[in-house]
């Protein structure tokens, strides 16, 4: 009997594999956006299959991470349907696994975690991309080794993706760096066999719990948003910007103006701390050293040159004040726009920081350092038209 067993097992995972590579075979060419998920599953579910043997219990789970814009972390609104399409793909060719999105709970269950991220590549990267694509790195971890047990890369070039951010990170006072966050980005980039990304792999609960407060938020669920961020706050790994991000956006969606700027001034301070650096969401229209026209935005800047100037009044820092443009026009107008900039945001700060001019430079940087460089010019490429905050220390 057992050994009955033993070749039906191999006949199903000979047939299974099979399908997979005729699936899952390597395509240089750039896929639609449906095609390019399912050929993602089929090769992770192939090297799934291979880690998990001839025998496992039908109580195989798969928790799938939101995918992260590559280059800022932040969730795309084209997760949801990617995730959709791989909990489609899974039911119809793998109906052995149960594929569940990350939810605390669901992630105490899981064998297995996939994530992934994705980068838009503007056109003329190389000779032969005349539009813009999208490369999309996906992997899966075995959740009990903390091993990167599949990868897979491929290519879209569905034009109406969504690659925006969703609500929670839209709404984000600043563009928030978080080693977790990187490390998810890591981790969908790192070759077969090598370990997941520590800051990613310990901290998964904790991203998790996040995820539901993300979700939460999206629905306009505010309170239940900051019950579970309250929770966050309180565990060993939860102080991370993206904790105190949500607190601020979800205190001021309730109308709480005073705890939204006391979390306000506790991000400012964790991102100064750990990165020495502020990408706050000064943001400009195009070709100009006026606001965005995001009048929910503008709304905020009171509170946030506010924060920044007494923080810096009450340090010994000095400040690099760096503009930057988006990949549209000369490169010499660029530069001259981008510093522009920077002295815009460096004289705004004057009423809150007397001290700021003999404590701080403004220079440009242009379209020299681009996130996004799509030169689309409206809110996808809008972190281009940005301004930062380099912190040093005083000569």
């Amino acid at each position: 009997m057992p050994r009955i067993r033993q070749i039906i097992g191999f006949m199903y995972l000979t047939v299974c594999l099979a399908t997979l590579f005729s699936c899952a075979s390597l395509r240089p060419r750039p896929m639609a956006f449906e095609e390019a998920i399912q050929s993602v599953t089929n090769k992770l579910m192939m090297r799934v299959l291979l880690d998990r043997g001839l025998f496992f219990s039908r109580e195989t789970v798969i928790v799938i991470d939101p995918f992260v814009n590559a280059d800022t972390g932040e969730v795309i609104r084209a997760s949801r349907e990617i995730e959709k399409i791989i909990i489609r793909e899974g039911q119809e060719k793998f109906k052995r696994f149960n594929f569940i999105r990350m939810t605390s709970e669901n992630l105490r269950k899981a064998n297995y975690a996939m994530n992934g991220a994705v980068r838009y590549v503007p056109p003329g990267t190389s000779p032969s991309m005349t539009e813009g694509n999208y490369n999309v790195s996906a992997s899966v971890v075995n959740l009990k080794t903390g091993k990167i047990i599949g990868r897979s890369d491929v290519q879209i070039y569905d034009r109406g993706l969504d690659y925006t951010s969703t609500l929670f990170y839209k709404d984000s006072p600043m563009y928030i760096k978080d080693p977790p966050s990187e490390g998810s980005i890591k981790t969908a980039m790192s070759p077969v066999g090598s370990e997941a990304n520590r800051a990613y792999y310990d901290s998964l609960e904790t991203l998790a719990m996040l995820v539901e407060a993300e979700e939460a938020y999206g629905k306009s669920y505010y309170n239940r948003s900051l019950k579970l961020l309250k929770k966050v706050l309180k565990r060993p790994d939860g102080q991370l910007m993206k904790t105190h991000a949500g607190l601020y956006n979800t205190y001021r969606r309730l109308g709480r103006m005073d705890l939204a700027e006391e979390a306000f001034a506790k991000l400012l301070s964790l991102s100064i701390e750990k990165n020495k650096i502020l990408t706050v969401k000064f943001l400009f229209d195009v070709n100009s050293v006026n606001f965005w026209r995001d009048r929910e935005l503008k709304k905020q800047y009171g509170i946030w040159l506010r924060q920044i100037g007494k923080y810096f009044s009450k340090s010994s820092y000095c400040l690099r004040i760096v503009g930057h443009c988006s990949r549209t026009g000369e490169e010499r107008y660029n530069d001259t726009l981008s510093t522009e900039r920077a002295h815009r945001i460096q004289e705004l700060l004057k009423s809150e920081f007397p001290g700021m001019p003999g404590r701080s430079e403004a220079v440009g940087k242009g379209f020299r350092e681009n996130v996004i460089g799509s030169g689309t010019d409206d809110e996808r490429d809008a972190i281009d038209r940005r301004v930062e905050f380099v912190v040093t220390e005083c000569k």
